[in-house]
């Protein structure tokens, strides 16, 4: 069965009005010194404009925060705690695009095959 949803969380990074919000936010730990983000394209455009939001200073911008999300489909499911001290996170869903089924290639009917030539009927 095709999955018929998509998710993403939104992750509190500080406490207090001038919280700092990311959505689907991902590091690759595999290196000990620095981890690296891996956070897919297209959310981190999200991430980019809640960091321009956040750097406005104009407090709290969680409003913001999920207008730009509800823009863009995505539904308040729940809220969840992330196991970061201090952090939650805000569960949402989206329908995903209705994808065009994969064309089927269809034979095409065989050619009758002409009936070899017989003697003639008298």
């Amino acid at each position: 069965m095709a999955p018929r949803w998509e998710y993403c969380i939104l992750t509190r990074m500080s406490n207090g009005p001038d919280t700092k919000w990311y959505v689907n936010r991902i590091f690759d730990y595999t290196e000990p010194h620095m981890p690296v983000e891996m956070t897919e394209e297209r959310f981190r455009k999200f991430n980019e404009e809640f960091d321009i939001l956040h750097a406005k200073m104009i407090y709290p911008i969680l409003p913001a925060v999920l207008n730009s999300l509800g823009a863009e489909g995505w539904e308040l499911l729940d809220d969840m705690q992330t196991g970061l001290t201090g952090s939650e996170g805000l569960v949402f869903r989206r329908p995903l695009e209705d994808a065009p089924a994969p064309a089927r290639r269809t034979a095409k009917p065989a050619a009758r095959a002409k009936k070899p030539a017989t003697r003639k009927r008298k």
